[in-house]
C-alpha cells in the first residue's frame, strides 16, 4: 500500500506546475507555487497556463484529506482546465465547473476555489471565487483583495457566482494560498492566523524582497518556525503571481 501511496504522489504531483520560471522567455510574469500535502497524497491544487493573452490561474482546496481528497483534487484539475479551454469568463467556467461536479457528487466532498484571468497587456484581473481565502495584494503596503464568497464547488447544482475585476498594479504581488496556511497549528494547538500571514509578507516587503519564490520560501520558514515538532494538520499550498507591465 505504501508504494502505491507513492506511485499516487507521483502522479498527483506531476499534475502541479513545478517548473519554474514557467516562462522562461517571458520577462513581464513571475510566478511561483508550492503545495505540501499533509498526507502521501492531497486535496490541495494550483494550476496555470497562458492561453493568447490570457494567463489562467487558480488555486483549490478539497474538503478532507488523503486518497478520497487527491481523486476528486484530480477532477478539479482537469474540470477547470477543460472548461477553460471554451471560454476565459471566470464565472462562465466556475458554474461550468459547479454543474459538472454537483451533478455527481456523491461523496459530498466539496471544494474552495479561485480561478482568475489576467489580460497580460493590460493587467486587468477578472476573477471568480467559490468559497475560497480571499488572495493578498502585496505593493507599497499588504491588503487583502475584495472577494464575493460564494458557495464552494460541488454543494449545489446551477448555484450562480459572481464575477469581479480588479486592476492590478504594475509590480504588485498576488499571494494565494489554502486555509493550510492559516489553519497550521503548533504543540499547544494555536494557529497561525491571518495576521501572522500579513506579518510575514509586510517583513517580506520591507526586506525588499521582489519575486515570488522569495515571498514564498519566507512564508514557509515563519510556518516552520511557528509550528515547530507539531506534525501538519493540513494541507498547505501557496502560489505568487507578480506581473510587470514595464518589463
Amino acid at each position: 500500500m505504501e508504494s502505491e501511496l507513492n506511485v499516487a504522489k507521483k502522479i498527483q504531483m506531476s499534475m502541479i506546475p513545478n517548473k519554474f520560471p514557467p516562462f522562461p522567455k517571458r520577462k513581464d510574469i513571475d510566478l511561483f507555487g508550492s503545495l505540501t500535502p499533509a498526507k502521501t497524497v492531497g486535496g490541495d491544487l494550483f494550476d496555470y497556463f497562458i492561453q493568447g493573452d490570457r494567463l489562467f490561474f487558480c488555486i483549490g482546496d478539497v474538503s478532507g484529506k488523503g486518497v478520497p481528497a487527491a481523486l476528486m483534487m484530480t477532477v478539479i484539475h482537469d474540470l477547470c482546465r477543460s472548461f477553460s479551454s471554451q471560454s476565459d469568463d471566470p464565472k462562465q467556467i466556475v458554474e461550468a465547473m459547479n454543474d459538472c461536479y454537483a451533478a455527481d457528487n456523491k461523496s459530498m466532498m466539496f471544494c474552495t476555489f479561485f480561478l482568475g484571468v489576467l489580460d497580460l497587456k493590460t493587467g486587468l484581473l477578472r476573477y471568480c471565487n467559490a468559497g475560497h481565502e480571499a488572495p493578498y495584494m502585496v505593493t507599497s503596503e499588504v491588503e487583502r483583495i475584495k472577494v464575493d464568497p460564494n458557495m464552494a464547488l460541488g454543494v449545489v447544482e446551477g448555484m450562480q457566482f459572481t464575477a469581479q475585476e480588479k486592476q492590478l498594479p504594475d509590480g504588485g504581488l498576488l499571494f494565494l494560498y489554502t486555509d493550510g496556511l492559516t489553519e497550521a497549528t503548533d504543540e499547544n494547538e494555536g494557529l497561525f492566523g491571518r495576521e501572522r500571514v500579513e506579518q510575514s509578507l509586510q517583513n517580506a516587503l520591507d526586506e525588499g524582497l521582489t519575486d515570488g519564490a522569495a515571498y514564498i520560501h519566507r512564508m514557509t520558514d515563519d510556518v516552520a518556525a511557528f509550528v515547530k515538532n507539531a506534525s501538519q494538520s493540513d494541507d498547505l499550498t501557496m502560489l505568487a503571481l507578480r506581473l510587470s507591465l514595464k518589463h
